[in-house]
């Protein structure tokens, strides 16, 4: 795991996917806005080694990085496969294109107790043939024509304006979850 000091008190736990890494744009500027933020950062940054279930690795994964943190105000950011993290984490949190394909993590999104802010494409199979959970504390941010990355294929300027958006709302959440008292 790779921690960036900032707030102790403020921490984003970043979660990645099966083949979407820290790195990559989503959880890279999601980690760049909690920053600029004045946030602190533990982000996973490898894959589930050969032969180990991902599901049951990511969830192992996030609650070594939770139990690490000492922050008063936690937010996970789950990629894709880290939104299993769904099921152990009911604090605020912002899920990239979450798997809601799987009843385990739609479930828990339904029940959640926390605001988190989801955002996926009803073009990428993983969210839209999945079950949009109803529950009012959960912010959907949806685009039609994305793929899983959140990107249109063949389209990189029009990629990079889509990552703009999601960048801004991910700032306002947790601008709005660092103002609740």
């Amino acid at each position: 795991m790779l921690q960036h000091e900032g707030d102790p008190s403020r921490c984003a736990v970043l979660l990645p996917g099966v083949r979407y890494f820290s790195q990559a744009p989503l959880l890279w500027f999601a980690r760049e806005v909690a920053q600029a933020r004045g946030w602190s950062a533990v982000e996973v940054d490898e894959r589930a080694p050969d032969g180990e279930d991902p599901f049951e690795w990511m969830r192992d994964q996030a609650e070594r990085a939770l139990a690490g943190t000492s922050a008063e105000l936690i937010v996970v950011v789950g990629k894709s496969l880290g939104s299993v993290a769904a099921t152990v984490f009911d604090g605020p949190a912002v899920w990239l294109t979450p798997l809601l394909i799987r009843p385990d993590i739609a479930g828990a999104l339904a029940a959640a107790a926390s605001p988190a802010l989801l955002v996926g494409s009803p073009d990428d199979p993983s969210w839209g043939e999945g079950e949009l959970p109803d529950n009012p504390l959960l912010e959907v941010f949806e685009l039609p024509g994305l793929d899983h990355s959140l990107q249109i294929s063949g389209d990189p300027f029009s990629s990079l304006d889509v990552l703009r958006d999601v960048t801004r709302r991910v700032g306002a959440f947790l601008d709005r979850v660092a103002d609740t008292p």
